[in-house]
């Protein structure tokens, strides 16, 4: 091939040159503006696979949980670790129990001075105690590798957690704030103390007025009357613990008033005030055709219910939807309408307030969002305590909830009530009944609830929520030998 020859080939295989174009022509033409892509204009802040705003008891076993499948926890707390059930709950509240009883008995035995310094005593051990576990709660998150952060957690606009001057980037959210007491809504009700006040107290006043008639006010009004206080009980209800069995009601009241305890029932509490310090709560009942009543005494105390602790976390910039409570709406997966948002325990709507309720749906989550999808721990037969003097124990239905649970019916639930003096009473000279009740279905003779009172009766009913989760009958009860001698073998035989 000639030197001309190859030019040609080469010059045949040259992409054609595009022709020339007019000015007119490349004008005429539209133009197309490139748009930059959109940048996320949010704040850098540090990421993590998993936030949960609140440490107490859900909030601790949903991070720990997490952090052990291997997500990057930030564990967000405004308070001390371990939220109510620690600090201001369960652990102190059963503690001042304890200590209420050896009061109650040296005060009656030995001619204890009781009172202010067995209080000083208890408060002392309770302080203790919870900051023993203020700080195993600490040490067990670090070791699982949760990283707390102390401050008040909100949410943004964007959906990221703003705690100070600090941003987190969540991929998962869990908001686990638990509750807190509902104010007294009356005039006045400002000046009332709450259950949380209590354990703050380093000395007890000579009477109070307790107001409420449910779990906290009925615990309140019984630890108080041991240390030697003197007590008014303000129900709104025509009875105490409005949701529990109707005989262990009545059992209770008659055993309050019994040490001492006044009751004034169907009591619409309208106004407080205070002075020349003492407290005067003034109240209504329609047996006494509505007129105006006054109980006045050193200190004055509202139970009167909880409610969730959401209101400082900017929900509304998300969308959360909340109840007419303010708890947070969730799914079955505890998922609220926003997705990446979750809820468990006390801050959550329709829930039941108890600790290890919280600490199964905490521990479920972050199995199901991390790890392994487990079983979603049994809500049917949750067993509950009431510890006042004497204690209530109860797991399965009442018997009117079984009543409504046979359309009606009374004929298929049968009952059987058991009304005895411990030996424990005997021995002290008090003549306070225990009474255990059992609620069957009267066609197969299954054991559809029980409800104890008595000082045992907590720790009796955690082994019959077993028993009534298997399907526990009268005729397995009537067959097993009873220990003997002790108040459980009431339910045998």
């Amino acid at each position: 091939m000639t030197k001309r020859q190859a030019s040609t080939e080469i010059a045949n295989q040259a992409p054609a040159r595009k022709p020339r174009r007019r000015a007119s022509e490349a004008s005429a033409e539209p133009v197309v503006e490139r748009v930059p892509r959109k940048r996320d204009v949010r704040p850098k802040g540090r990421q993590a696979d998993f936030v949960v705003i609140g440490a107490g008891s859900g909030g601790v076993a949903a991070a720990r949980r997490a952090a052990a499948h291997g997500a990057k926890v930030i564990l967000v707390e405004r308070d001390a670790i371990g939220g109510t059930c620690v600090n201001r709950g369960c652990v102190p509240k059963k503690m001042l129990s304890y200590g209420a009883g050896w009061a109650s008995i040296l005060s009656t035995c030995l001619s204890h001075t009781g009172g202010k310094e067995d209080w000083r005593d208890a408060i002392v051990r309770v302080n203790a105690e919870v900051a023993r576990l203020n700080a195993s709660y600490k040490q067990r998150l670090n070791e699982a590798g949760v990283e707390i952060w102390h401050g008040t957690a909100q949410f943004n606009e964007v959906g990221d957690i703003v705690v100070g001057n600090e941003v987190i980037r969540a991929g998962k959210t869990l908001i686990a704030t638990g509750a807190s007491p509902i104010d007294l809504p009356v005039p006045g009700g400002e000046l009332v103390s709450s259950s949380d006040d209590v354990f703050t107290w380093q000395t007890v006043p000579g009477s109070i007025v307790v107001i409420g008639g449910g779990y906290i006010a009925v615990e309140m009004a019984s630890i108080l009357s041991r240390y030697g206080v003197k007590v008014d009980l303000l129900v709104r209800e025509d009875r105490l613990l409005p949701k529990f069995d109707h005989d262990i009601s009545a059992a209770l009241a008659e055993a309050l008033v019994a040490k001492g305890i006044r009751i004034h029932f169907r009591a619409e509490v309208t106004m407080v005030s205070q002075s020349n310090g003492a407290f005067d709560v003034c109240y209504t009942q329609e047996d006494n055709r509505g007129r105006t009543q006054t109980v006045r005494a050193q200190a004055a105390l509202a139970a009167i219910g909880r409610k969730a602790n959401v209101d400082g976390l900017n929900l509304d910039a998300l969308g959360v939807e909340r109840d007419k409570k303010g708890a947070i709406k969730v799914d079955r997966q505890f998922r609220s309408n926003v997705r990446s948002v979750h809820a468990i325990g006390d801050c959550m709507a329709g829930n039941i307030h108890l600790t290890p309720v919280a600490v199964a749906q905490g521990r479920w989550l972050a199995d199901r969002l991390f790890g392994r999808r487990g079983d979603l721990a049994d809500f049917d037969f949750i067993p509950t305590a009431v510890f006042c003097e004497p204690a209530i124990g109860v797991v399965g239905l009442t018997e009117q909830q079984a009543i409504e649970a046979a359309d009606g019916k009374t004929d298929r639930v049968r009952t059987e009530i058991k009304r005895f003096v411990s030996l424990e009473n005997r021995f002290g000279g008090m003549p306070t009944q225990s009474v255990f009740k059992i609620v069957f279905n009267a066609r197969n003779d299954r054991v559809l609830g029980v409800h104890l009172m008595d000082g045992a009766a907590p720790e009796i009913v955690q082994t019959l929520a077993l028993a009534l989760r298997l399907g526990v009958k009268a005729s397995h009860l009537k067959t097993t030998m009873p220990l003997h001698p002790t108040v459980a073998e009431e339910l045998f035989g």
